[in-house]
């Protein structure tokens, strides 16, 4: 899949196979019928394809059936719904369809006289049947509880829908790394066999003078209208048409590259080599357009950081950056993320976007000597935001959620924003404990962030791959030493 908006992604398949009992009244309480029309109208709302079963299973024989069908429709997500008391060997077969499952259960009708359903009787049946007499296969499930319209059902199964699309669309995608990490960047390694193991995402490597030959090869009319695409979403334009001709061509490259290759997200190696082939430019503001436009491309060959933008691209559906960690303020706490100028436009505040001259290339230039390249200069506009990436081996998961809030500046020049109420698991995370836990763990110094608080569905996506979501490490004055602890 190479996606250019979050409409091309796949769509997630739920399957829902009713058991019941006759000696209970799910059938002559119609409930059977009512969960599949009330799920019906959350798979238009939430956006997914449901194939139900009209009625209901009460025998292996049955179940066996319902299998095969949920087997030939693909259904990445099976509901198992208790119905009523069900015979224990019903979940067997079903249990046996290659998709992850769920067990969804119902209140009773009434609280007197003789019992309704049953149904929290028969979801702990299936339940311990799959952990117990099944264990040795490992298989997680999901549980759901209540009629479909009502707000813990909806919470539980969005947070579902969404950690599974996305890793439905992560699985088969390809990422190209153009050249590999920045140098000295020794930090960026990562397990391909692991990550495609762990995830389905393969990376595939091209030198990068595959973008280098390409840049001059296209037309005035092509490079003109990305111009035009690119300043026609900034407030300001302060580099002269020469380079943003040459930022229009770079991007034209890498989305080539990315369309020819079949990538979904791109590592791009942004220096030295780009400065000494192209005349000083830098990458900077094509990168911030491809993640504009939904090609997730990371900074000085991060891989696993284009993967994890991948990642919070299809979990948040929007557009995604990736920054550094390099200051912070007390009183109240905060800290700074920022990155020379890789960020999308419509991360921006109020104030918009300027692209402006590279705001690092030319540090050590007389004052007067001539401007480079470009930079993508704005301040992030307020509001939740998640930090998630995935190790090199894709066995844990930095996960933090935060909110941008105005700092005591508007920060440095470049892509940034100040960072207030980190936390990690629901555990609010002060800068000492940030600290201790980048230095514990040894965090790669490159963050992925999306917009919005979407903690609870990498969460579950990290629960269904059996990824390790990794807890703070709590400040102290002495020193914690990982291996002592291990």
């Amino acid at each position: 899949m190479t996606g250019s908006d979050v409409n091309s992604m796949k769509r997630l398949k739920i399957g829902l196979v009713s058991a019941y009992f006759p000696n209970f009244d799910a059938v002559k309480l119609g409930v059977i019928e009512r969960s599949r029309i009330e799920l019906k109208t959350l798979a238009a709302e939430f956006d997914f394809e449901l194939i139900a079963l009209e009625k209901g299973v009460q025998s292996r024989e049955e179940a066996e059936v319902a299998a095969r069908h949920m087997s030939a429709e693909g259904v990445d997500f099976l509901l198992i719904q208790a119905s009523s008391f069900a015979l224990g060997d019903v979940v067997l077969p079903l249990a046996d369809v290659d998709a992850r499952l769920g067990l969804w259960f119902l209140p009773e009708p009434s609280f007197e006289g003789d019992i309704p359903l049953n149904s929290l009787t028969g979801f702990n049946l299936f339940a311990s049947i799959i952990r117990l007499h099944l264990k040795e296969r490992n298989l997680p499930y999901k549980w759901l509880y209540g009629h479909a319209p009502s707000p813990q059902f909806r919470r539980r199964l969005a947070i579902t829908v969404r950690a599974l699309s996305a890793l439905k669309n992560l699985s088969q995608t390809k990422v190209g790394l153009i050249g590999g990490a920045a140098p000295t960047f020794l930090n960026l390694d990562y397990d391909a066999e692991a990550i495609a193991e762990r995830l389905g995402v393969q990376i595939e490597q091209q030198a990068m003078g595959e973008v280098f030959a390409r840049v001059g090869h296209y037309g005035e009319r092509e490079v003109a209208e990305v111009v035009q695409a690119i300043t026609g979403r900034a407030t300001d334009v302060q580099v002269s048409d020469k380079w943003m001709e040459q930022t229009a061509r770079i991007y034209l490259a890498l989305r080539e590259l990315a369309t020819e290759g079949g990538y979904s997200s791109l590592g791009v190696r942004c220096w030295p080599e780009f400065q000494s082939e192209l005349g000083g430019v830098a990458p900077c503001v094509a990168i911030s357009w491809l993640n504009e436009t939904g090609l997730p491309a990371s900074c000085e060959g991060d891989v696993l950081g284009a993967i994890s933008m991948l990642a919070s691209y299809f979990v948040s559906r929007q557009p995604v950056t990736l920054m550094d960690l390099v200051a912070l303020a007390d009183e109240p706490e905060l800290i700074q993320m920022w990155h020379c100028g890789p960020s999308p436009a419509s991360w921006a505040d109020e104030q918009g976007q300027s692209i402006v001259f590279h705001v690092t290339l030319d540090r050590a230039n007389p004052p007067e000597a001539p401007k480079h390249g470009a930079s993508s200069d704005l301040v992030f506009a307020p509001g939740p935001v998640t930090v998630a990436r995935f190790s090199q081996a894709a066995d844990t998961l930095l996960l933090m959620s935060a909110d941008v809030v105005e700092g005591p500046t508007r920060g440095y020049a470049g892509s940034r924003g100040w960072l207030a109420n980190l936390r990690m698991k629901d555990q609010p995370l002060s800068n000492a404990d940030l600290f201790e836990t980048i230095a514990f763990y040894g965090l790669e110094h490159h963050y992925p962030l999306a917009r919005g608080d979407w903690t609870d569905v990498f969460a579950e996506l990290a629960a269904w791959t059996n990824i390790h979501v990794l807890p703070k490490i709590s400040y102290r004055d002495h020193l914690i030493n990982p291996i002592a602890i291990a």
